[in-house]
């Protein structure tokens, strides 16, 4: 356990790899709860709800497995973190769209992922900005 007070940590390196997982799982567990998502709907926008998120999850591993050395490398790197970003407000409109169509789904209780979906964003657009070419220290 930290002695560090949680409202003096910062944030690490892969605080956008950790959160996307968080926001992967309880996407997945919030489908699968049948007394919030109904059979009927799971296929219809609970299947694409949770390929999108595994999308992002991807992008963003395709985006941190490039080590950055030429401009190459860090468009390349950029490219995957942009879609990353793309995913998640892809993610917040079929969140909209479960919110509009389904009557067991609530804003209240899709509120964890809420707050997960847009800590991603934040954390991801600060990674992309903080993006460069590694110099080597010898």
């Amino acid at each position: 356990m930290s002695n560090v007070f949680l409202r003096k940590r910062a944030d690490t390196e892969l605080t956008f790899m950790t959160t996307a997982r968080q926001l992967q799982n309880e996407l997945t567990k919030y489908v699968m709860r049948e007394k919030v998502m109904p059979k009927k709907w799971r296929y219809m926008i609970g299947r694409t709800l949770i390929a999108k998120v595994d999308e992002m999850v991807d992008n963003i591993i395709a985006a941190n497995s490039i080590y950055v050395i030429t401009e190459h490398d860090l468009e390349l790197r950029k490219e995957f973190q942009t879609k990353a970003i793309c995913n998640c407000f892809q993610i917040q409109s079929k969140l909209l769209r479960m919110i509009d169509c389904v009557e067991t789904v609530t804003v209240k209780s899709l509120t964890p992922a809420i707050k997960l979906l847009n800590k991603e964003v934040a954390t991801l657009k600060n990674w992309k900005k903080s993006t460069k070419i590694a110099t080597d220290k010898k």
